[in-house]
């Protein structure tokens, strides 16, 4: 059994204490009411005419007319009064489509609905809004048969910080029906508490996490959108490595040359995640951002790029991630670099449990670090090397009451070529780090050009011991580098 149609109820009278003449919604729907039940009438009115029977006097121009009754006309007035063919049910039925305030760049869609209330089919016809101006009809117009309903969709996107107004005719055979559109363009002012750059979240144990909060504030008079981006799950990003060409045929101790997305985790997730990805920030009103970094692995060129931008795609700031894992609680930082910031995403291979006791019965091989000083000689003065290395101690969950230590092998051997470190050895408390300074002037018979080099250990012993091979080269230049 099928059901019937659902048909349109009738609008309502309001009550007439409710109505206030004005453009409010109970005036408007009162207005509806009778619109859609008016009935055809006709009115006709006489209005005479008189005509004085000459021009005033020269003499007295301010004097009043002389009139006669023969020199009268009337005119007769015919006045039918026909309902509209078109009503509109929208907007509680003003032909008026505000879109307020809204954002340079952003575009904003209302619909405004009409309704055919002739007896007769319309062919609905529109005029030409500025093809230049922010407004525009998004659909096409069509017939529609007595009533039927059709619904206009309009959209807003200002360029430029002003108010804007234009007038849309709809048309028919029958009668125009004007609609007036208007709104204001506003430039969005929203600020970070980063100011951009680098955030480098620092050393962390593998398959933990340390997270750090981006501030946004909307100070704008509307609502602002936003969105977070990561480099490393932009579809735009360069497939294949191809963004990393320069670094593996330039020169990779360049900074600048470094890629934007670093070492990933092996999971496949990205290492540095944020929350939220984007929403609105009402006016006067502040947003929180959190980025962490959770590695899985150890690594030192963990990197990538955050973008937060504003939904007309204006960067509120732009973010240099990068942080380093560990797997023990002791690490050194600073040096030269010795290989390139690439790394393959393939795990190390599994050993067998007979190379694993093997390997533990080893003796851990040293790590090569090195350290380039180079002194100055300008203007008959000799300016001494200074490099700085970091030590520094993770901090672990549950804390550890033990501090870490450090300490520098045959340290008399470098001061006899020109080295000093300070301090030669120390401790380090959990979640801090400590700067080493390693200094060289040429000693006495020194040639010039000549290149003094030395190898010294360096023992860090925390929740287990690692050593490090310091390599320290040093020489002089006659311009400071």
């Amino acid at each position: 059994m099928s059901e019937e149609p659902k048909q349109d109820s009738p609008t309502e009278s309001p009550d007439p204490v409710d109505v206030q003449l004005e453009y409010s919604e109970r005036y408007e729907e009162a207005r509806a009411c009778l619109l859609s039940s008016f009935t055809q009438r006709y009115s006709e009115f006489t209005v005479p005419c008189f005509i004085s029977d000459g021009d005033p006097p020269e003499e007295d121009r301010q004097a009043p007319p002389t009139w006669s009754p023969f020199n009268t006309l009337y005119l007769k007035l015919q006045c039918p009064a026909v309902q509209p063919s078109l009503l509109v049910i929208s907007n509680n039925g003003l032909n008026i489509i505000d879109f307020r305030q809204v954002v340079v760049g952003v575009e904003v869609i209302k619909r405004f609905t009409v309704q055919n209330i002739s007896r007769e089919s319309l062919d609905l016809s529109t005029s030409l809004l500025d093809i230049h101006g922010p407004f525009c009809l998004l659909n096409a117009l069509r017939c529609i048969r007595p009533g039927e309903k059709h619904t206009l969709v309009l959209a807003f996107s200002p360029t430029l910080e002003k108010k804007f107004c234009e007038t849309l005719e709809i048309r028919n055979h029958k009668m125009t029906l004007w609609v007036t559109l208007r709104g204001e363009g506003v430039v969005p002012v929203v600020t970070s508490s980063h100011p951009g750059g680098l955030l480098d979240f620092g050393y962390v144990f593998q398959k933990e996490s340390t997270s750090q909060v981006l501030k946004l504030q909307n100070s704008s008079v509307v609502a602002v959108g936003f969105r977070v981006l990561l480099a490393s799950l932009s579809s735009t990003r360069p497939r294949g490595g191809v963004d990393r060409v320069d670094v593996l045929l330039g020169n990779y101790t360049d900074p600048k040359l470094h890629p934007t997305v670093g070492t990933q985790n092996y999971s496949g997730l990205s290492v540095f995640s944020f929350v939220p990805g984007g929403g609105s920030i009402a006016p006067g009103e502040s947003q929180d951002v959190t980025v962490t970094f959770q590695p899985d692995h150890p690594s030192v060129n963990y990197s990538d790029k955050l973008t937060i931008q504003l939904m007309n795609e204006t960067e509120v700031c732009v973010v240099d991630l990068k942080g380093a894992a560990s797997s023990h609680n002791m690490y050194l930082y600073g040096g030269d670099v010795l290989t390139v910031p690439i790394e393959s995403l393939i795990p190390p291979l599994m050993t067998s449990p007979t190379q694993h006791a093997e390997a533990e019965v080893t003796e851990k091989p040293s790590i090569p670090v090195l350290v380039t000083l180079r002194a100055s000689y300008s203007g008959g003065a000799l300016t001494p090397a200074v490099r700085e290395l970091q030590v520094g101690c993770i901090r672990s969950t549950p804390p550890s009451k033990k501090s870490a230590e450090f300490s520098w092998d045959t340290v008399a051997s470098l001061q006899q070529q020109g080295f000093t470190v300070e301090p030669s050895k120390g401790t380090v408390e959990a979640g801090l780090k400590r700067t080493i300074r390693v200094t060289w002037s040429p000693q006495s018979g020194y040639k010039p050009y000549e290149v003094v080099q030395t190898c010294v250990p360096l023992t860090l012993k925390g929740d287990e011991k690692s050593v490090y091979k310091v390599t320290l080269m040093a020489l002089v230049s006659n311009t400071a580098d």
